[in-house]
């Protein structure tokens, strides 16, 4: 059985962005950040700087927070 690649940081944000049911455009306002970017970032086209990131998060009712990995 191999092991799973974890998923991005990007793959989790657009996963919660999809279930969240709101439009691209319902929640780029509801954030404060630009409709194009947003929906740039849903088709892998670009990534989210870390402020976007938190915006995106808060607007989603998540937590950003950083996880000190294990080491190996």
């Amino acid at each position: 059985m191999s092991k799973s690649k974890p998923k991005s940081f990007s793959d989790v944000m657009r996963d919660a962005i999809r279930r969240d049911g709101r439009s691209i455009y319902r929640l780029a306002l509801d954030c404060g950040v630009n409709q194009a970017m947003l929906g740039r970032f849903m088709r892998e086209e670009r990534g989210l700087n870390l402020d976007t990131a938190e915006k995106v998060c808060r607007a989603l009712g998540l937590e950003l927070r950083p996880v000190k990995r294990k080491e190996t």
